[in-house]
């Protein structure tokens, strides 16, 4: 029962977790209180978080090829962890900032890593042995800092491509954080 509950949970969240970011972004629009010190602060984190979205999206060929090089060499899922940088960005350029930091934990729990979850699922029924033998060589999100004692033979890797960083769609999540920081930035000079 339990498990039935957590496959549905984690499918549940993999599908939804953009409408719920949304909901969530909304939220944080409506009752946050900005800064400019915090909104500096948060602006690296975010312009460091879509740095690594786009380095992962110069990559990835969704469903075609494993993505394997540039920051795919360092984590398997840099799309993920360029959105926790972009939400922990959000969360440090308010008042108030540890709650909406829990707040950004949370919503990566429930909704990114059950997503990661499911997607992994999938990567490893359509790559089979090569993606199982990723998740050994790479790890999921945290860079290694040591080496392993014996490097796997290095794959074929992908150029980087500015047409897959369009076809992968990272124009949305700029136009995201721009939108709301600005909006930030209005409510900070309208105060």
């Amino acid at each position: 029962m339990v498990a039935e509950l957590t496959r549905l949970w984690r499918r549940w969240a993999a599908h939804n977790r953009v409408r719920v970011t949304i909901i969530v972004g909304l939220v944080y629009v409506a009752f946050s209180r900005p800064h400019w010190s915090g909104l500096a602060a948060g602006a690296i984190l975010i312009v460091a978080g879509q740095g690594v979205r786009f380095w992962g999206a110069g990559y990835l060929e969704k469903n075609v090829s494993m993505a394997r090089g540039g920051p795919y060499r360092l984590v398997r899922h840099p799309l993920y962890v360029g959105s926790f940088l972009m939400g922990l960005g959000l969360a440090i350029s308010v008042e108030n900032a540890a709650w909406w930091t829990i707040g950004c934990l949370l919503l990566f729990v429930s909704f990114f890593l059950p997503a990661i979850h499911v997607e992994e699922l999938r990567l490893q029924s359509i790559f089979g042995a090569e993606y199982q033998d990723l998740m050994v060589e790479v790890p999921a999100l945290v860079p290694r800092l040591a080496r392993p004692s014996s490097p796997p033979p290095k794959p074929l890797e992908t150029p980087f491509s500015w047409a897959r960083v369009v076809g992968n769609r990272e124009v949305r999540s700029v136009v995201a954080m721009v939108t709301i920081v600005t909006l930030q930035a209005v409510k900070i000079v309208s105060a």
